[in-house]
């Protein structure tokens, strides 16, 4: 008989299926809608339903699929890079929405399955975790918060798992060129001699790679301290971006400097979003576009040298947050100009 992990009453629907998705993560668990039913104290339709919006939003944001088998069960399928990356997302997600269930139930399960596998334990005990979170902490002079740090023991288990099950991601020549440029890089190549020593198998070259986007994930752009060789290339051409905006629009902004540091955290995530292909909500650029037009127009052509330069291609989903933040800033001002509210509405008498 299934133990009851919360009351009933506890449980939303955004935590239950963040409890669906972190059981597709653990090696050798049959999830059916039965089973998931019984741990989060629901009938089996409405299970099937979570099921079912955990599998949409997996597919938008990473490109996985549940598929069901022939038994009942569901299984997750697509590349292991989404779905570590995706992961990184669920777990995180986890810790904030049901910490009890990581705690008593997904942690428990993750370090059964590194034991059962024979994975020597000085890789896993929670105080050798702990110290190389420590350590990864200082030399990315980055302070991790608590939920931070309890997300990088877990997620750092799970990763050694799955190299030790043959399971590691494989990288693009871009992605890989990415990688190896970011300041994280050094600091996943200390780990692998961290690992290496304690383990007889050399780490599989896409863990180093991965070790790299999971930090540089982690980072929180900051545009005053972030000094980084790349950090100082973004700068640059957010001013040009600006620049090119500016011209396109006809309209200066009052506030450049403010502007460029929100694009800087902005962009500085969007940049890894579209390299590693992940995501994001889709709603948005069908609103955006029919209510201001030329706002999308001109951010897109604005962007074509940012993209030309980095050598990527946003989706629309990421122009509309990026059109979203000019057109935000051109209207910083109470009295919005003439050719403001023309940028914003195309001309359109019914929009204005």
């Amino acid at each position: 008989m299934m133990t009851v992990i919360e009351p009933p009453s506890v449980l939303s629907s955004p935590q239950r299926r963040s409890q669906v998705l972190l059981m597709f993560y653990l090696p050798g668990q049959s999830v059916t809608p039965e089973w998931l039913g019984n741990l989060t104290q629901v009938d089996e339709d409405t299970a099937r339903q979570d099921i079912a919006e955990t599998g949409r939003e997996i597919q938008r944001y990473h490109r996985l699929t549940l598929a069901s088998q022939a038994d009942g069960s569901y299984r997750m399928e697509g590349a292991a890079l989404d779905q570590r990356l995706c992961l990184l997302h669920g777990l995180r997600r986890g810790l904030r929405l049901c910490p009890h269930f990581v705690s008593h139930h997904f942690t428990p399960a993750l370090k059964t399955q590194l034991k059962q596998q024979g994975i020597a334990r000085t890789l896993y005990d929670d105080t050798n975790l702990q110290a190389l979170v420590n350590r990864c902490s200082r030399a990315l002079n980055r302070q991790f918060d608590c939920r931070d740090v309890h997300f990088l023991r877990l997620y750092l288990q799970y990763c050694l798992l799955q190299h030790h099950l043959g399971q590691s991601p494989t990288f693009t020549h871009e992605q890989q060129r990415w990688a190896q440029a970011a300041a994280e890089f050094s600091l996943a190549e200390e780990i692998v001699r961290h690992w290496q020593r304690r383990v007889a198998a050399t780490p599989h070259a896409g863990e180093q790679l991965f070790l790299a986007l999971l930090f540089m994930l982690l980072k929180t752009p900051d545009p005053i301290r972030d000094g980084h060789q790349h950090d100082r290339r973004l700068h640059l051409a957010i001013s040009g971006l600006i620049h090119r905006f500016q011209n396109l629009a006809g309209r200066p902004f009052s506030d450049e400097q403010g502007l460029s540091d929100q694009l800087y955290i902005h962009l500085s995530q969007a940049l890894h979003r579209s390299v590693f292909a992940i995501g994001i909500d889709n709603a948005l650029p069908e609103e955006i576009g029919r209510l201001y037009p030329r706002l999308m127009r001109t951010t897109q052509a604005a962007l074509a040298e940012f993209e030309a330069s980095w050598q990527v291609r946003f989706s629309q989903e990421e122009v509309s947050l990026i059109a979203v933040i000019f057109g935000a800033w051109l209207m910083q001002k109470s009295d919005l100009q003439e050719k403001q509210v023309v940028l914003l509405t195309d001309d359109n008498p019914d929009l204005e």
